[in-house]
């Protein structure tokens, strides 16, 4: 059942950052373009590490097993968490810089 709403709710997500990268992000590689990248990526790369350890912590203690189908859907939010930390952080970085 969640997963009915989660779907399309990370398509629109996706749609979305896709068109802001695509006409509103600049578009000369430049020195300050490879800054930008390099933090937003940083930053989602943490934001991904920290709910993939909740995810894996709280299943433990939950006993929820890994092939369960909640399990997996927890693992497609923390994806879709890290994608949104991304593309907050290259929109602020974009705005800052």
């Amino acid at each position: 059942m969640f997963m009915t709403f989660l779907m399309p709710a990370a398509l629109f997500i996706y749609f979305l950052s896709s068109l802001y990268f695509l006409f509103a992000f600049p578009r000369k590689k430049d020195e300050r373009y490879n800054l930008i990248m390099m933090h937003a990526f940083k930053y989602a790369y943490y934001s991904l590490m920290v709910t993939l350890l909740a995810t894996f912590i709280l299943s433990k203690l939950m006993n929820v097993e890994v092939i369960n189908k909640y399990f997996t859907e927890a693992i497609l939010v923390d994806l879709l968490v890290a994608h949104v930390v991304f593309t907050l952080s290259a929109i602020i970085l974009n705005k800052k810089m």
